[in-house]
């Protein structure tokens, strides 16, 4: 009973040990969030661009000085001075930067979703490779066990010593891709701890992990051009960027217009010595538009940039849209591609391999055949996690053009093996 009850303890400090080495995605991407810089200098840029918008409608700071008066006797005055913009220029500066604002806020939804495709691909990635290295030593174990198997029908002189030399060549070949994918994984793994930004991270494990692959609902965005340049400019941060850069543009441009009416300068004077003892002197004064060529000139050129970000916007749709239209179908073909991994592919090569095996100990077929099955096996089930990688890669990059999620793959389930 004691033996019983310590092999349980054992299990649950190794179950204990396993799950505090795995770390969902959506873990992952919480570190992202909180750490990366690339994130937080995009949010500061926002924050301190619609911090502007109220200095864009506030007055300029008024001036304070003395002035003497000298007619025979000398007075002295205390003076203030304000000078006041005309009404309209203080709304369209404002406007202007609550557009810059806005479209500094989209850019920082972009570098979000940015981050969130690389650490999401990156993810798919580790998992991927993590598993070919386990698939890759379970084939060197296999491809030794041939090798026994041929030693042995060698000595009985049922079989060429060509077959054990073509199992160590076979098992050189696979060493040697052991090498390059732990090279692969250990990049990976520092690439993702870069985008993480965090310098105690560990290299994460994952071959403990089951993720499902995650579906993608992209029936919406199936239709037509209309429809999906539609979607893009309500949804897309680059679409929205570039939309309120030219809100910006339009301001700007009205703001060089009303450059022509002019603006104020208030002034109040008061006797502080001398005489008259009770003396106050009010002024107030306006500019003249005298030299127009110079206003002329900043109004054609703001007319022109706001044409400029009009055809800017308009090719940002049109190239977007065809963007998110190729990788809607390559998001297609690669879930159709994983099911026929899945249910076809992978099912078929294991009935090969396995019937290879039997007949190879059998002597019903040649080791060269049993080889062709083995490398076929390896093939395809490495083929699935490359198409995963793929697959996540190109989901990623669709939802980062969109501006929003079209998977779970952020709540992805992870079920134990």
């Amino acid at each position: 009973m004691k033996q019983i009850i310590t092999i349980l303890v054992l299990l649950a400090i190794t179950a204990k040990a396993h799950a505090k080495d795995f770390m969902g995605l959506d873990e992952v991407l919480n570190i992202a969030y909180q750490n990366n810089p690339a994130i937080k200098a995009s949010k500061n840029q926002y924050h301190a661009e619609e911090s502007m918008v109220t200095s864009k409608a506030t007055l300029d700071d008024p001036m304070i000085g003395i002035a003497n008066l000298d007619r025979n006797m000398e007075t002295r005055y205390a003076t203030i001075t304000q000078k006041i913009r005309f009404p309209s220029k203080y709304f369209l500066q404002a406007k202007a930067q609550g557009s810059r604002a806005k479209s500094f806020r989209s850019k920082y939804e972009l570098e979000k979703m940015k981050i969130r495709q690389k650490v999401a691909t990156l993810y798919y990635s580790i998992y991927s490779v993590q598993n070919i290295i386990q698939l890759t030593k379970a084939n060197i174990q296999a491809v030794q066990e041939f090798s026994r198997v041929a030693e042995k029908k060698y000595a009985a002189g049922k079989a060429p010593q060509s077959d054990s030399m073509k199992s160590h060549f076979e098992l050189t070949q696979l060493e040697l891709e052991i090498i390059r994918l732990d090279q692969d994984e250990e990049a990976l793994q520092d690439m993702l701890k870069a985008v993480l930004y965090e310098q105690n991270f560990k290299p994460i494990k994952l071959i403990s992990a089951n993720l499902s692959v995650p579906p993608a609902n992209i029936s919406e965005l199936k239709g037509k051009e209309s429809e999906i340049v539609k979607i893009l400019t309500d949804k897309s941060p680059i679409v929205k960027t570039e939309y309120h850069k030219l809100r910006q543009a339009e301001h700007e441009s009205s703001l060089s217009k009303w450059e022509f009416a002019p603006d104020f300068q208030i002034q109040y004077q008061q006797r502080i010595s001398g005489q008259p003892t009770d003396s106050r002197i009010y002024s107030v004064g306006m500019t003249v538009p005298l030299w127009f060529w110079n206003k002329g000139s900043k109004s054609s050129a703001a007319s022109s940039k706001k044409v400029a970000q009009e055809y800017r916007l308009i090719n940002t749709k049109q190239t977007l849209s065809a963007k998110v239209k190729d990788l809607v179908g390559k998001v297609e073909v690669g879930l159709k591609t994983l099911d026929v991994y899945k249910t076809s592919l992978i099912p078929q090569a294991e009935g090969a391999y396995n019937s290879s095996r039997g007949a190879y100990r059998a002597n019903k077929t040649s080791f060269l055949d049993l080889l062709d099955s083995e490398r076929s096996l390896y093939k395809v089930k490495t083929g699935f996690f490359n198409s995963l990688k793929q697959y996540v890669s190109h989901l990623t990059q669709l939802e980062t053009q969109l501006g929003f999620t079209i998977s779970n793959i952020d709540k992805n389930d992870e079920v134990k093996k």
